[in-house]
Formats: C-alpha cells, structure tokens, sequence
C-alpha cells in the first residue's frame, strides 16, 4: 500500500502490519464523536520519525496529518488534524510544515 509514495524530510513508509494496526486503533481511541474524522475508515500509511505525527489515508480517498496525542480526547480539536484532498497535496507543503 505504501510503496506507491515518495517520502520525504523525516517521514517514512510504515511497512509493519502491528504498527500500523497499533497506529489506526490509537487513533479510533482518541477521537471524540465530534472530531472531523470520526467515524471514517482511516489507513496508518505514513510517520514522521520520533514524533506523534501520522499520515492516514481516508477511506474517501483524502489524507489526513494527525498528531496523535497518546490519550483519549474529549475536545474535537483534538488530536490536531489537517485534511489534504490527496497525497500530493499533502507533499505540496514544505516539509518544515508539516
């Protein structure tokens, strides 16, 4: 699934099954019912290097940069997410900014 990006910066493919699975359950942990992505069908495909950052690919085709915050969130804000309507998009924005 990954292999199809080129990544950049500090960001890598994530290759094993059990952390991308850990990644995707953390998230549905994490998202309050009024969170701009709860609910949908999201892919742990991407992460930055010793950070919390992970690039989800949206079952609607979007992508979604999420910080995971390690703790379930009650405040939709939270974890901080930015929706990209496409991998390219998400690439478009240096690498210091995201």
């Amino acid at each position: 699934m990954t292999e199809a990006y080129e990544w950049d910066g500090d960001w890598s493919a994530i290759d094993s099954m059990s952390e991308r699975e850990s990644l995707e359950e953390e998230l549905r942990r994490e998202l309050c019912s009024s969170h701009i992505i709860y609910g949908i069908e999201a892919a742990a495909i991407g992460r930055r290097w010793r950070r919390d950052d992970v690039l989800f690919l949206l079952r609607d085709g979007r992508f979604a940069q999420v910080h995971l915050t390690r703790r379930a969130e009650a405040n939709p804000r939270w974890p901080d997410t930015q929706i990209y309507a496409s991998f390219e998009e998400w690439k478009s924005v240096p690498v210091e900014d995201r």
